[in-house]
């Protein structure tokens, strides 16, 4: 009988460490942070989309970074007052109300804010020193250009992650052309107001007057490192 007190008893003692190890060593979790450069380029022109308007210029480039929860814009698809704003004016309050709306409700990180362009102070937009976390690697940006009734450019939900080995891109190179919002029927630079009631969908304008097949900018995304934070 002794011998199988004691037995319990050494089992209860290797129980009770096992426990309290458990407690001692909690799990540990790693997320990472890349943080990148953008960096936007122009090549409208008299030449290639002109003869361009009177003070032509790119309006704030603004964006947001997010997750495959929550898309704000795509060809085909309607645009919503944000976007809309952003296509016919420049003006990007509602959108960034969205952005914190959908901050809040944890499908996006933070509001992109980048500087506008006119034509004859320069050739780039610069953001740099962005960080993005994994849990937020999709990226959306838009510009209006200016003047116009409603056409922009823009990207929707680019990933900054490789889909193979979810790796970090180390750079990405885009062409960038532009698209009519479907908010405003004007068809030259300088057409007056005319809202579409119901709006039609986001629709490319490459190749239609007064813009051909070549690019209005580009985008270059450059990585310039990754910090690996752990909890």
């Amino acid at each position: 009988m002794k011998n199988i007190i004691l037995l319990f008893l050494l089992i209860g003692t290797f129980l009770s460490c096992s426990n309290s190890d458990d407690n001692t060593n909690p799990v540990i979790t790693t997320k990472t942070i890349a943080t990148y450069n953008i960096t936007f380029t122009n090549f409208w022109n008299d030449s290639d989309h002109g003869p361009l308007p009177s003070s032509p210029h790119w309006s704030p480039l603004v964006g947001v970074n997010h997750n495959n929860q929550i898309t704000y814009l795509e060809k085909d698809s309607n645009a919503n007052q944000g976007i809309e704003d952003i296509a016919e004016d420049g003006v990007s309050t509602n959108f960034n109300n969205d952005v914190l709306t959908s901050i809040a409700n944890g499908t996006s990180e933070q509001y992109i804010a980048g500087g506008g362009l006119f034509l004859s102070n320069g050739d780039t937009i610069e953001i740099n020193d962005l960080e993005i976390s994994e849990d937020f690697p999709l990226l959306t940006l838009v510009s209006m250009i200016a003047p116009s009734p409603d056409w922009m450019v823009f990207v929707n939900g680019l990933n900054l992650r490789n889909e193979s080995n979810n790796d970090w891109k180390s750079s990405v190179n885009l062409d960038l052309f532009v698209y009519d919002s479907g908010t405003d029927s004007g068809s030259t630079y300088a057409s007056p107001n005319a809202d579409i009631t119901p709006h039609l969908p986001i629709s490319s304008l490459k190749g239609t007057s007064p813009f051909n097949d070549e690019k209005v900018a580009t985008l270059t995304i450059t990585l310039q490192s990754i910090e690996t934070l752990s909890n």
